[in-house]
């Protein structure tokens, strides 16, 4: 489903079966999307996909006012006697919209989370499949800041928990004479500094080259002008010092 825009994630995820409105999952799997008494099918489906797109698009559960702004073509009391209905919200459930930010996080999120943050090397939409939870349910989540941030945090844990087997292991391969790992080693260390060797080079290199230009220019003036030229274009790299050791 990578690529498709938030209007056509909501058309392949509310088909009609019949003449039963149905959400349709990544594996295959059919959950039946309940209509609320009163209101018919296509009525209700175009409300649900309203909504779909303004959340993914702004980020947020839209009001009624909103939903009705951006499609006016439903009226508003359909609009609010759909919200008032608990199958209106059960309806959203099965697409990952939560009505309420403050909700909590739900089995499924729950189950996603510990099976998505296991680094076991399988990619994330593997592990969507094989949960039975579609793409754009599992972005419609990534919109709830509790899902979010208990996700990121999962996320930071791991990374904390896989520094110390890394720096292991990079301790292990320099035993073995692994010479990029000795270095890695040694530049975390604070022994050894590549950035600042290659730095000192270039700024020996400048200092050779400015120092032999200035031996031909017997002009204080072109001198001066030399020099201040070159510290203008060499202030990233610490040579000021060098090059007036040079004037003097």
């Amino acid at each position: 489903m990578a690529g498709r825009t938030s209007e056509e994630e909501v058309s392949r995820a509310f088909e009609t079966d019949g003449n039963e409105m149905v959400v349709i999952h990544e594996d295959g799997r059919v959950q039946r999307s309940p209509v609320p008494d009163g209101f018919n099918r296509e009525t209700f489906r175009n409300i649900l996909a309203a909504v779909d797109v303004l959340y993914r698009r702004e980020g947020h559960f839209p009001t009624v006012d909103e939903v009705y702004a951006s499609w006016p073509k439903i009226a508003k009391k359909t609009y609010s006697k759909a919200y008032a209905s608990s199958e209106f919200e059960r309806a959203l459930e099965l697409r990952g919209i939560a009505m309420s930010p403050n909700s909590g996080l739900s089995e499924e999120q729950g189950l996603a989370i510990l099976h998505l943050s296991n680094p076991d090397g399988k990619s994330i939409q593997h592990k969507l499949r094989g949960l039975g939870i579609s793409q754009a349910k599992f972005h419609a989540w990534m919109r709830q800041p509790l899902f979010a941030e208990t996700y990121r945090k999962r996320a930071e844990q791991n990374l904390g928990d896989a520094i110390p087997l890394a720096l292991n292991q990079l301790v292990a391969n320099a035993d073995r004479g692994d010479q990029r790992a000795i270095e890695k080693l040694l530049e975390i260390s604070g022994r050894y500094n590549p950035a600042q060797i290659e730095q000192a080079n270039a700024r020996q290199v400048v200092l050779i080259m400015v120092e032999s230009v200035l031996k031909h220019v017997s002009s204080k003036d072109e001198r001066t002008a030399i020099l201040t030229e070159v510290e203008n274009a060499m202030t990233r790299m610490s040579v000021v010092s060098g090059l007036k050791s040079i004037e003097e």
